[in-house]
């Protein structure tokens, strides 16, 4: 699991990299110099796509996915964790949906051959972000749902208290 993770984090990393450096040109471009490329903001726009999609995996890896904190903080105990399982369960159901509808759409934009405007580039790789993160986050999400039952959910507490202390 450590090199999925260091695979999704590299591509987040590289990918919001490259994105920023054309966003920042493109702009030099248009203000500067009274031109721009026509390509470079679809490209921002499915790089951001594929970033959000696979960022959402790693939020769910590190336990940083919605959840009802109210109820969390409330309950205690066996209550507390009946509670992250349901949310878990609920979040498990709607990836596998997410999966089945995005791959039929993935499959649908591959049969009719659509490309995108400027790039030229098939439709279908841009939404193959949608079933390949939605996959990740249902593979975090089974592994952090096996955790809590088994109660080995210290390391994504641990995750988590440190990004709090970051955001203070």
């Amino acid at each position: 699991m450590k090199i999925i993770a260091k695979i999704e984090e590299f591509f987040i990393a590289f990918t919001l990299l490259v994105v920023t450096v054309l966003l920042f040109v493109n702009i030099i471009l248009r203000y500067a110099f009274a031109n721009n490329t026509t390509w470079a903001e679809e490209f921002i726009r499915y790089g951001m796509i594929w970033i959000t999609f696979i960022g959402a995996s790693v939020c769910f890896r590190r336990g940083l996915h919605v959840g009802v904190d109210l109820l969390m903080d409330v309950t205690k105990g066996i209550a507390n964790k009946a509670v992250k399982i349901i949310v878990h369960v609920a979040s498990i159901t709607f990836m596998i949906f997410l999966i089945k509808y995005s791959t039929d759409l993935v499959l649908f934009t591959q049969n009719t051959g659509q490309i995108t405007p400027s790039l030229q580039i098939p439709l279908h790789y841009i939404y193959l972000a949608i079933p390949i993160g939605s996959a990740l986050s249902l593979i975090h999400l089974v592994i952090q749902t096996i955790n809590i039952i088994r109660n080995k959910e210290d390391v994504n507490e641990q995750e988590r208290s440190a990004l709090e202390t970051i955001k203070e």
